[in-house]
């Protein structure tokens, strides 16, 4: 997966290359409809007749549907069944974390919704795959829809596909340039640098960092990239997920853990730190009380979200995180994000794929989920380059072009269910000051032991 993360960022080259030029010329670049974010186009695609009313039962993880990502796809959900009349696509939405608890519940009833948000990692479609629950899809019928190579792996078993990507993903640092200046504080470049900024923030009642430490699955995340900060290689933590080596003793992953630690422990985490989940963290930021937010390029909608202040989302940045003499600015968190998946026993599965294919084309989802800030697709997306992309996105294009080296799936999805949770626990309890750093990696040699 990390060698066609490779090949999608020099296609990015290319992509902010062609951005350039288009924000060189004035001319209106909407009369043929290319670049109209709010345009989806119609296309009867419902396989069954227009008469026959079909039931879709939808499950994703993308909960809010008034902005970012969720809007997107409840946009294009919302044309199709408006060119689709006979078509009726049910929506339930949950965060992450309790979206996951959720379709163990459907999966222990065998109820699977038709068509379910899924993540090309074994923590969560193995056991689908596995117990006979997902429908496996011909990729003939997506090969004309601008995948980037090796986007669908994820959802590959066996040879067979069960699942059709829908994102590339990548963690990075966003922060507040008001408060930054109007307080007189570095933007951090460097761990050291980090620290210190955290330092000042908490001196002048600025909570510094904030994520969904409440959720879990995004400090692994943070650990991978304070990891590769000092051992210079991402691969180092897969290597001892395949059994080569351990945590415990290794004075780089050691080192990592004590860097952690020592921002729980000069207050670097937001008040509440440890229970806020998803949308209370992402609303500490975009309010202005937070001077730094960690979390993936999904979020590049907050530049626009009028849900916050202006004087926030026109001073929202983004950075990847702060670098060491082994790791680079170059050296980011990156891997392939969610798709969708089929029920195997879903009674509408033609008009779930009909769906599908009709959400998948280029001018739908990679179209609008990139020019309404929403995220980077796992599809082509330059012919929808507007040459008006916000800072914000620019920024994120330009770190996402420049990686030199990328993580892959994160270290937490690389297992079991069990050995997901304990990683995560084990992050919690790090932060939480609740076991010190020789204890956190004795935790993860544990979760380690329990897929070995």
């Amino acid at each position: 997966m990390k060698k066609y993360l490779v090949l999608l960022v020099a296609v990015m080259m290319v992509f902010t290359i062609v951005a350039c030029g288009s924000n060189n010329n004035n001319s209106s670049s909407s009369s043929d409809g290319k670049n109209d974010s709010s345009a989806v186009p119609a296309t009867k695609d419902a396989e069954k007749s227009p008469d026959e009313q079909i039931t879709l039962k939808f499950f994703t993880a993308l909960a809010d549907r008034t902005n970012g990502a969720g809007k997107v796809e409840q946009d294009i959900i919302d044309a199709y069944m408006n060119e689709n009349p006979n078509v009726k696509i049910e929506v339930e939405a949950l965060q992450d974390e309790p979206y996951k608890a959720k379709i163990k519940v459907y999966a222990s009833t065998n109820a699977i919704p038709d068509i379910i948000q899924s993540w090309g990692q074994s923590s969560f479609i193995k056991p689908l795959i596995d117990n006979d629950m997902l429908l496996e899809i011909n990729a003939s019928e997506f090969a004309n829809l601008d995948f980037v190579p090796g986007a669908m792996d994820g959802f590959i078993q066996d040879g067979k596909v069960y699942g059709v990507p829908r994102s590339a993903d990548f963690f990075v640092l966003y922060y507040n340039k008001k408060i930054f200046n109007d307080n007189n504080v570095k933007v951090p470049e460097t761990l050291p640098e980090l620290l210190e900024a955290s330092k000042q923030l908490r001196a002048k009642g600025i909570n510094p960092i904030t994520t969904n430490a409440l959720d879990g699955w995004s400090l692994p995340i943070w650990y991978e990239y304070a990891a590769q900060r000092y051992t210079g290689d991402f691969n180092k933590i897969d290597n001892i997920l395949k059994g080569q080596g351990t945590f415990s003793g290794d004075a780089d992953f050691l080192a990592a853990a004590s860097d952690l630690q020592a921002l729980a422990e000069n207050k670097a985490l937001a008040d509440g730190f440890l229970t806020a989940d998803y949308g209370t963290s992402r609303n500490l930021f975009g309010q202005g009380q937070a001077a730094m937010y960690l979390m993936g390029n999904w979020e590049a909608g907050l530049a626009t979200d009028e849900n916050f202040p202006e004087e926030v989302r026109n001073n929202i940045a983004a950075i990847s995180y702060p670098t060491s003499d082994k790791g680079k600015a170059t050296d980011v968190a990156a891997w392939f994000g969610g798709g969708y998946s089929i029920s195997k026993n879903s009674k509408n599965s033609e008009a779930a794929i009909a769906f599908l294919k009709y959400f998948f084309k280029p001018e739908n989802w990679a179209k609008q989920v990139w020019q309404n800030g929403a995220g980077t697709p796992a599809q082509s997306f330059t012919d929808y380059l507007t040459g008006q992309e916000s800072v914000l996105q620019k920024q994120l294009v330009d770190i996402f072009g420049s990686i030199s080296s990328s993580s892959g799936t994160p270290m937490h999805d690389m297992g079991t269910d069990e050995f997901k949770t304990k990683v995560m626990e084990a992050h919690q309890k790090l932060l939480g000051k609740q076991i010190n750093a020789e204890q956190f990696l004795k935790e993860l040699d544990d979760a380690v032991a329990l897929i070995k």
